[in-house]
């Protein structure tokens, strides 16, 4: 897979995670997040071009 810039766009409820996990500094709750939704999103983008 090439690497590149990429940009993807956040869900309102997205956003609203990400604001409570850095609230509640919750390192578990981050790391299911970038698993769970970030990197799909970006692996998704990488793909589409």
């Amino acid at each position: 897979m090439n690497l590149k810039p990429v940009q993807i766009q956040l869900e309102t409820g997205d956003v609203q995670r990400i604001l409570q996990i850095a609230l509640d500094d919750d390192t578990e709750q981050a790391l299911s997040f970038i698993q769970a939704v970030l990197a799909k999103k970006v692996e998704k983008e990488l793909q589409r071009h």
